[in-house]
């Protein structure tokens, strides 16, 4: 995996339940306000056979971003796991990522870790939520997590997801944080269900099952609308910024 990272203009960070993390320096950042978006893919084994797809869904993503109204009032965070997590890159300006850093960059194999992959990128919103905030930054949060499947790997629960978040809401450092949990191409019929009841537990924003359209369609027009529907959201969490209308539910994704 290529190391699409520029050192020099990013700062190395921990969340509270030590996970490493990524964040350009506020110094480079030229707004008075951010949308700080996540993308967190499943790369484990079983999402193999779609892995060219998901690229493609995750530089769609990427262009639609770009072409926002509001694109410099967004930072970009990309997180894959399986077994273990791996920060592709940290929040970073859509201006400093060029689609080709997102070649070749899912490598499936292995378990997955979805609870703690949930967790830290909650915690990493929230604590560089709390940097910009201490500078007088305005900003708000939207974490979008694709599996197929569910956690078999991780030291995260449920509920520490849920205290998660409700410690960040509770913080105020973010003017509205949302998670959106989204199944893609899952061959486990219990799957859905049990996302359901995690989506639940751990009081995630919204659940969205593409199974359906995977089975009708094909992963790659399944995963073009995802990139569609993602792209709107992540628009709409950062018209929403400043307005006096931000809430989790403004990052809904309409399917």
């Amino acid at each position: 995996m290529p190391d699409i990272t520029d050192i020099d203009s990013m700062q190395s960070l921990t969340t509270p339940s030590n996970y490493a993390f990524s964040g350009v320096g506020l110094d480079q950042l030229g707004a008075t306000e951010y949308t700080l978006a996540t993308v967190v893919t499943d790369v484990s084994g079983s999402v193999y056979g779609f892995r060219s797809e998901l690229e493609k869904c995750l530089k769609t993503i990427l262009g639609s971003c770009k072409k926002a109204p509001r694109a410099e009032n967004l930072l970009l965070r990309l997180v894959s796991f399986n077994s273990d997590l791996d920060e592709v890159h940290g929040f970073r300006q859509l201006a400093d990522i060029k689609p080709s850093e997102y070649d070749n960059v899912l490598n499936p194999g292995g378990n997955t870790a979805l609870y703690d992959a949930v967790l830290s990128s909650l915690e990493a919103t929230g604590v560089y939520g709390e940097q910009l905030a201490s500078q007088e930054f305005l900003a708000n949060g939207v974490i979008y997590i694709i599996t197929d499947g569910m956690d078999n790997a991780s030291s995260a629960t449920p509920l520490s997801i849920k205290k998660a978040i409700d410690r960040i809401r509770k913080e105020e450092n973010l003017e509205s944080i949302a998670a959106i949990l989204i199944m893609v191409g899952a061959s486990d019929p219990m799957a859905s269900s049990d996302l359901e009841k995690f989506k639940k537990q751990a009081n995630i924003t919204q659940f969205v099952d593409m199974t359906d359209l995977f089975t009708k369609t094909s992963p790659e027009a399944a995963l073009a609308k995802l990139a569609g529907y993602i792209s709107k959201s992540v628009s709409s969490t950062s018209q929403s910024l400043g307005s006096g209308t931000a809430t989790p539910s403004s990052s809904l994704l309409t399917i």
